[in-house]
């Protein structure tokens, strides 16, 4: 995704009226009337506000039921501070929930970091603990902000200096922001909130993943494929060991508690039309992958990334062969995104 995707062509915002809770993603129900939830306000200033608040000739708001974006818009205030939006107020009571364009995540990536959740009951001389990990994507806002070393070493702050509850972000801004203030982006002894009196809990306690907070660190992840007798396949991460105590692996991504398996498309035998995969009949493809103490087959992953054509390719090859798409290229010209067109054609 660009910079700044919700202020890019195509971007789309929900009138939600009064209501500052999402419909696409989630929030918890009681956020809605908490006065204590920081909430990402737009400034008057905010070309942004301008598009979502429609004045008239007085000043007052026309609020449309959907407005979607006809070109790209400069960035003003926090809206710069930020990687992703879910809910904006645009005037007290007016809310609008921002629709993020269709876009494909890729299930295996490179440079994985380590993401913690969880809250541990208190330890003596050390607080609370996070008690779960998996991994994520560096470049995606995946995690939320948090940062080590600004008030005890090895202690991490969490939520540090977001701007708005539920915000994501990608590691690269919540390291730039820790590196600023003097701290660093770590995987900690502890954790600490922020600040308490409008922090959010790292509980992990809810049965879909997604709703569940997770917070960046610096250390590495691995991603692997779990290959059952049958074919399918399961996605399983592996975090770098935290160094004073054992966290564990989100279940439904770890080796041993994953229960979530996938097909895929094996090649098949010419001869016999049946599928190839690693199996234990085959030692794990001949010893490709291991075998697991449940007499599956774990196998590591690269990734390869090669262009697809050489030359001008027919609208046909395109359609049948390319499946990734891709955001218009007028909504990266702020990037450091560069698009040439090399040739052209009538199709």
């Amino acid at each position: 995704l660009p910079k700044h995707h919700f202020l890019k062509i195509g971007a789309s915002f929900r009138f939600r009226g009064g209501s500052s809770l999402p419909q696409s993603q989630y929030a918890p129900a009681h956020w809605d009337s908490d006065e204590s939830i920081r909430r990402f306000v737009l400034s008057p200033e905010s070309n942004l506000f301008q598009k979502l608040c429609n004045p008239n000739e007085s000043g007052e708001c026309q609020f449309a039921n959907t407005v979607s974006l006809d070109e790209n818009l400069e960035c003003y205030g926090r809206e710069c501070r930020v990687d992703d939006v879910i809910v904006i107020q645009v005037k007290p009571g007016a809310f609008y929930e921002y629709i993020r364009q269709p876009c494909v995540q890729l299930s295996f990536y490179d440079n994985a970091k380590k993401v913690v959740t969880g809250y541990s009951r208190h330890i003596p001389g050390i607080g609370r603990r996070h008690t779960h990990a998996m991994c994520a994507h560096p470049g995606k806002a995946a995690a939320a902000r948090s940062c080590c070393d600004v008030a005890e070493a090895d202690i991490s702050e969490y939520n540090y200096k977001m701007e708005f509850h539920g915000e994501r972000t990608l590691f690269d801004t919540t390291e730039l922001q820790c590196t600023t203030d003097g701290g660093r982006v770590c995987d900690a002894n502890g954790l600490i909130a922020d600040n308490p009196a409008v922090n959010i809990r790292t509980t992990y306690d809810n049965v879909y993943p997604s709703q569940n907070t997770m917070f960046w660190t610096d250390a590495s992840c691995a991603l692997s494929l779990k290959v059952r007798a049958d074919g399918l396949v399961a996605i399983i991460h592996e975090p770098a060991a935290n160094a004073f105590f054992d966290d564990e692996t989100v279940p439904y991504v770890d080796i041993d508690n994953t229960i979530t398996f996938i097909r895929v498309p094996w090649e098949t035998d010419e001869m016999t039309a049946e599928e190839i995969f690693p199996t234990v009949n085959n030692t794990c493809g001949a010893g490709a992958c291991s075998v697991t103490h449940d007499d599956a087959c774990h196998c590591e992953v690269t990734v390869s990334e090669s262009a697809v054509f050489d030359s001008l390719p027919s609208r046909e090859d395109v359609l049948s062969m390319l499946k990734v798409g891709a955001l218009p290229p007028e909504s990266f010209e702020d990037d450091a995104v560069t698009y040439t067109l090399s040739e052209t054609s009538a199709e």
